[in-house]
């Protein structure tokens, strides 16, 4: 104990010691940050640039924060020196990893722009955070500009709103932020209005992600106008929406989608090969995702299964794209998990019910084609069963409630969850809408059967 107190009153007098020395050698860093001001400005002195870069150095080299973040600016903009953005960044980051708001949100327009070669968005957002966490206005400004134009986050116009007026009550005179405020609110608006007149209650209130998530790529298809076979009522729209909900909900980003309405055969084959080199960057750590709402047939002789492009024929198998090749390609994809959902049937029936006008006049049960790899399927029905139009809410019945749990649980649901509800609901409402049974599956390859109920898709 003695020790110990003998440490503490040591401690004590260290900094006794060292405290007026930091204090005297702050005040002068003051005093010369304060000098190359008026030099730079030419309060009370003739301007010299040269003379107030000299001065901010020795502040800076002192340790003083805001004169780190000046010199920074110096070096950004030329004054008394060559214009050399490294060496901006060098001094924006010392100031920075100090906590200097300022400092923090040039960070963050360096990466934005792109100084040095690299530009970087989602690493722009994170100093711009950093600022407006310390209630810096200009740090709030830049942040509510990447929300609004979805630069390194995902876009919200609603979030980007509450930034610009937080701005304006930091800064009610600031013309950007009331400019920007007004054009918003138009865009609001007229998202509602459009909204209410065309979309349903899963089409509006997407969840956003708060960060992107680089390590997911997907693929999803839409397929409702075919060329030979009646059209899939909604499919286009099913497509629209869960890409809406995989790129806000989920964080993946734009051009980590492969999205694609009314695809031919070439384009489903592209499409699924597009996702295996777009894996490869993660090195087997990533996860994908493939989705795919549209007609499915039967092989009426062997009873397998097959995903219909729409320039193909309902009556010509050659046409078509095997459902088990498409596991096969999936499954040899290296990832942590690939999650297919299929909101089509393979009885040779459409949404409404009725089969096929090239197809028998009875429903085929078609074997089970299972998948390899780290595979987990969620199909929108049993074999013999029709995956059936939800029409008051304008999707697949499955895919309404795949978006409904999405949308109540903000992405933030198990594989076995998000199952059981598919199940109940979808079977519910099949059940009301068209006196039928519509039951959703999950087939995990086998290298999945034991874990893939705790998984999560985000």
């Amino acid at each position: 104990m003695k020790q110990n107190r003998y440490i503490f009153l040591f401690a004590v007098l260290l900094v006794a010691l060292v405290s007026p020395y930091a204090y005297a050698q702050n005040t002068e860093a003051v005093k010369l940050y304060q000098k190359g001001k008026n030099y730079e400005k030419g309060t009370g002195v003739d301007k010299n640039p040269e003379m107030a870069i000299k001065l901010y150095l020795q502040a800076a080299e002192m340790g003083l924060d805001s004169a780190q973040n000046k010199v920074g600016y110096c070096y950004e903009k030329g004054i008394g020196v060559y214009q050399d953005e490294v060496k901006a960044i060098e001094w924006y980051r010392k100031a920075a990893d100090q906590g200097y708001a300022p400092a923090q949100c040039n960070m963050g327009r360096s990466y934005k722009m792109g100084w040095g070669g690299t530009i970087d968005e989602k690493t722009a957002v994170e100093w711009f955070q950093k600022a407006a966490s310390q209630d810096y206005v200009d740090g709030i400004m830049q942040l509510a500009v990447c929300y609004y134009s979805g630069s390194g986050v995902p876009q919200d116009y609603q979030k980007a709103k509450e930034l610009y007026e937080k701005v304006l009550e930091k800064n009610p005179d600031s013309k950007n932020a009331k400019t920007s405020l007004q054009r918003i609110n138009k865009k609001l608006e007229e998202q509602k209005q459009s909204m209410a007149a065309t979309t349903t209650n899963v089409d509006v209130g997407i969840p956003v992600a708060a960060q992107y998530d680089m390590n997911t790529f997907a693929v999803i298809i839409g397929n409702e106008k075919y060329a030979e076979d009646d059209a899939v009522l909604y499919a286009e729209n099913d497509a629209k929406i869960f890409k809406e909900y995989v790129q806000r909900t989920f964080g993946v980003p734009e051009n980590q989608i492969n999205y694609v309405t009314n695809a031919g055969l070439n384009k489903i084959r592209t499409s699924v090969r597009w996702l295996a080199k777009a894996m490869e960057v993660t090195g087997g750590k990533g996860r994908a995702i493939f989705y795919f709402a549209g007609h499915g047939i039967p092989d009426e002789a062997s009873k397998t299964a097959y995903l219909l492009p729409v320039d193909g024929y309902s009556n010509d198998i050659e046409s078509a794209y095997p459902l088990e090749r498409l596991y096969q390609e999936l499954g040899s994809i290296p990832a942590e998990r690939i999650t297919v959902f299929l909101d089509a049937c393979f009885n040779g029936a459409k949404r409404e019910g009725k089969m096929l006008a090239s197809a028998r006049g009875v429903a085929i049960k078609v074997k089970p084609t299972a998948p390899q790899g780290h595979i987990i399927v969620f199909s929108a029905s049993q074999n013999d069963e029709t995956a059936y139009a939800y029409q008051n809410q304008k999707h697949g019945m499955f895919t309404y409630y795949l978006l409904k749990k999405l949308q109540e649980t903000k992405g933030d649901t198990t594989l076995g969850e998000l199952s059981d509800y598919l199940t109940t609901e979808v079977k519910r409402q099949a059940f009301a809408d068209y006196d039928k049974k519509q039951t959703p599956t999950v087939i995990p390859s086998q290298t999945m059967i034991d874990s893939w109920k705790d998984m999560k898709l985000r």
